[in-house]
C-alpha cells in the first residue's frame, strides 16, 4: 500500500467504503468453455459473454437515479448508445441529466438514450438523474455512488436555494456538481459548520454545469447555493 500512487489512492477513495450491494449480471451473452477449438480467433473476438453494463438504482439522501459501469472488454474504442429505456428499465422518452464519474463532469441532458466513447479496457461510470426543471445534484467527487457523503439534500423552491450536509474526508478537497438549466443564474454560495463558521468554498460555472469545491471538515459541512431565473 505504500508504494501506491496518488492516483490509485485516489481511485481507492472513491470506491470506499463499499456500498451493501451485490451486482447481478441478468443478460445472457453465451459461454467461452469451447473457445478454443476455433482457428485464428482473437481474444477481441469472443468476449461477448463478459457483462458490459451494470446498473445501480440509488434511493438516498442524494436523490434517486441510476449509476451505470459501462465496460469495454476489447483492445479498441467501444462507441455505443445506452438506451434508458431497454437497457436500464427507465421510462420511455424520460429526460436524464448524465454525470461522467471519472471525468468529473456533466454531460448534458439527454432523452431517450446517451452515447458513450468507452476507451479500451476502461469501464465509464454515469450518474444519471431524471432532469426536474430546476437546479439539481448531480454528482461529487467523494464517492463513485454519489450517495455515501451526502447526509441531506433539499430543494426549497420559494427561495431558489439547494441546500444540503455533506460528510467529506478531513483535510481533503471536496466538489460538489449541480445542473443548472439553461436562464438559470447562481447568485450564491455559502459553506459553514457547526456554530455557523463559514469555510472557504470556490464555485466554477461552465454551461449547465456548476462545481463547489471546499475542504472537508472534521464534522459536517452545511452548503447551500442560491439562485435567480426560470425554474420550476
Amino acid at each position: 500500500m505504500p508504494e501506491l500512487p496518488p492516483e490509485r489512492v485516489a481511485l481507492l477513495e472513491a470506491t470506499l467504503p463499499p456500498s451493501p450491494i451485490l451486482p447481478i449480471d441478468l443478460f445472457s451473452r453465451g459461454t467461452d468453455m469451447q473457445w478454443d477449438r476455433f482457428k485464428n480467433v482473437r481474444p477481441d473476438d469472443y468476449i461477448h459473454h463478459y457483462p458490459e453494463i451494470l446498473d445501480l438504482k440509488v434511493s438516498a439522501a442524494s436523490g434517486t437515479y441510476d449509476v451505470v459501469g459501462v465496460t469495454n472488454w476489447r483492445g479498441q474504442t467501444l462507441d455505443r448508445r445506452l438506451s434508458f429505456s431497454d437497457d436500464l428499465g427507465l421510462e420511455r422518452g424520460a429526460r436524464v441529466v448524465a454525470f461522467d464519474f471519472w471525468g468529473q463532469r456533466s454531460l448534458g441532458v439527454f432523452t431517450g438514450d446517451l452515447p458513450l466513447a468507452v476507451e479500451p479496457h476502461d469501464t465509464a461510470v454515469v450518474l444519471l438523474h431524471p432532469e426536474l426543471g430546476r437546479p439539481q445534484l448531480v454528482g461529487t467527487s467523494r464517492h463513485i455512488t454519489g450517495a455515501h457523503s451526502i447526509a441531506s439534500l433539499e430543494w426549497d423552491a420559494s427561495s431558489q436555494r439547494l441546500l444540503g450536509s455533506s460528510r467529506a474526508i478531513p483535510g481533503e478537497a471536496y466538489a460538489l456538481f449541480v445542473h443548472v438549466p439553461d436562464g438559470v443564474t447562481v447568485t450564491a454560495a455559502h459553506a459553514t459548520v457547526s456554530g455557523g463558521d463559514e469555510i472557504p468554498v470556490s464555485r466554477v460555472k461552465d454551461g449547465v454545469s456548476l462545481r463547489l469545491a471546499f475542504e472537508g471538515q472534521q464534522e459536517p459541512v452545511q452548503w447551500t447555493v442560491d439562485f435567480r431565473g426560470r425554474s420550476r
